[in-house]
């Protein structure tokens, strides 16, 4: 089986974006009174999506909408590499609710004896 070898790449639009997001958001903690704001590294710390991305077919993807792989069929993803790209806010609450989602779609399919 093929390894992967993935890589995040900044390009100058994502640069502009950050920036133009950091300057909006220390304005508004400015206008809050705001006394020190300390920036972190937004890669590796940011929520990396998309490595194995939910389609209905293998060939556009790692997994189907339940999170099931399509080559392994007892094998389940369960984080946001799952998403076929990233939103604009964490996606926390999505991951949780699709997991949640998934462990009763797991019951039902090993109740049912097809995995």
């Amino acid at each position: 089986m093929p390894i992967p070898n993935i890589a995040q790449v900044k390009t100058q639009n994502d640069v502009a974006m950050l920036k133009h997001a950091r300057n909006t958001v220390e304005t508004i903690f400015r206008a809050g009174n705001a006394k020190d704001i300390v920036w972190r590294p937004p890669f590796p710390n940011s929520h990396n999506m998309g490595s194995c991305r939910m389609s209905a077919n293998r060939v556009d993807g790692v997994c189907n909408g339940w999170g099931q792989t399509h080559d392994i069929k007892n094998l389940f993803i369960s984080d946001g590499s799952q998403f076929t790209s990233s939103g604009s806010c964490n996606p926390t609450l999505t991951i949780v609710a699709l997991a949640i989602r998934q462990a009763d779609y797991i019951h039902h399919e090993m109740s049912a004896g097809t995995i």
